[in-house]
């Protein structure tokens, strides 16, 4: 008896309930799998996008936005630290590089960070393209910024105020490119690099600031030397258990380890991660109960036929089989599309993400996962299939026919 064939048909005969079985399980299968590759990938992400960053010296308050703000670049500065201070700080045996982060500009939406050429050190990145910056008002591009801004070495922009497009341009003050940076996975590919000083150039009083363009000179009315934060790496994780400590201990400055904050925001989001991984499966489980009550009925209405397949000589059990079968072919379906529907949006999302915040998904077919979905789609399949299966095998030629 051709199983396949005779459950093949049967669907075909009542496609509308199979599609919806199929579509209600394709959406369970894309809800697990969503969740599965977010769980694996977004801490893997956000340690990339940290670069080697290690620790973040900024003012009090929150640790959590140091690191969202000043190293994912993903929300607005709170305050100033004097930079002298802070960079006494940085000088510890235990921090092998450390660079000023100054914010406040932005050029058409990307970051314009002021700093000093310790900053590669920081991140490990290196040059792909002309040469640091020698003087103010000069500028090194990240390169997924160069690649969307269109920019090369000799181009000029200018800034404007605020972290947001829209802001008032500093008209005055162009800057020219002097060099692309190669890319690194992490936050520095997104951002606009500049003399520190050219922070201080552009904020300070119109004719100091022009003299200090000039450099004939430096502003005096920006006020004391500041930064938003300092970025850092350590020599050797050993730092991690004490130089934090020592740092919050101060009056004026906090310190935040990006690694630690990350996995206490995975904690935090651990009962999201764990509703949507239970609609998931309430879909699933849905898509199951549909195509069990579909077959159910679908036995019960096709006595005559299961009867005919007795009088030839079936078995039972192949009488069985065939709601086993029409029930994996289901589940072998809604797990195609499924899939089909993560692989074409994720990448989507991804590149969404990327560009958003700077966060780069890795998203590669996972033997494992497939594993598991495919392990649970069977056994939905199993279990929506069993009951039918069952009253089909046991009903005896007699009870059929009457039927």
């Amino acid at each position: 008896m051709k199983t396949f064939g005779l459950a093949w048909a049967f669907l075909r005969r009542r496609w509308g309930q199979a599609l919806l079985s199929v579509v209600v399980g394709a959406l369970g299968v894309a809800a697990v799998e969503t969740v599965i590759i977010a769980e694996r990938e977004l801490p893997q992400a956000a340690q990339r996008a940290f670069g080697g960053v290690d620790l973040v010296i900024g003012p009090k308050g929150s640790a959590l936005d140091l690191v969202l703000c000043c190293v994912l670049h993903a929300t607005d500065p709170r305050g100033l630290i004097p930079l002298k201070e802070g960079m006494e700080l940085a000088r510890n045996p235990m921090i092998a590089a450390a660079a000023p982060v100054a914010l406040g500009d932005s050029y058409h939406g990307w970051r314009i960070v002021g700093t000093t050429p310790s900053i590669l050190a920081v991140y490990h990145a290196r040059l792909a393209q002309g040469s640091m910056w020698n003087a103010p008002l000069q500028a090194v591009i990240g390169s997924a910024a160069a690649r969307a801004l269109g920019l090369k070495p000799g181009d000029t922009l200018v800034g404007s105020h605020g972290l947001s497009p829209g802001g008032e341009e500093h008209a005055k003050f162009p800057y020219i490119v002097t060099g692309i940076l190669a890319p690194t996975g992490a936050g520095l590919d997104r951002l606009i690099l500049t003399d520190i000083q050219s922070v201080y150039v552009i904020h300070s009083d119109p004719d100091d600031a022009e003299e200090a363009a000039r450099g004939q000179g430096g502003p005096t009315g920006f006020g004391p030397p500041a930064a938003s934060v300092i970025v850092a790496a350590f020599r050797s994780p050993v730092a991690m258990a004490s130089l934090p400590r020592m740092i919050d201990a101060s009056e004026r400055f906090s310190a935040a380890s990006p690694a630690m904050e990350t996995a206490r925001l995975a904690r935090a989001g651990r009962p999201v991660i764990v509703a949507v991984m239970a609609i998931g499966v309430l879909f699933a489980a849905i898509a199951a109960a549909t195509a069990a009550t579909a077959l159910a009925a679908a036995m019960s209405g096709r006595a005559r036929d299961l009867a005919l397949l007795r009088a030839l000589g079936a078995h039972p059990w192949e009488i069985a089989a065939i709601a086993v079968t029409e029930s994996c072919m289901l589940a072998v379906a809604a797990l195609v599309v499924g899939i089909a529907t993560v692989a074409v949006l994720a990448p989507w999302g991804a590149a969404l993400l990327a560009e958003r915040d700077g966060l780069v998904l890795t998203i590669i077919p996972n033997g494992g996962d497939m594993a598991v979905l495919a392990g649970g789609a069977l056994a939905a399949a199993l279990v929506a299939g069993a009951v039918p299966a069952l009253r089909a095998a046991r009903a005896s030629i007699e009870t059929v026919l009457k039927a």
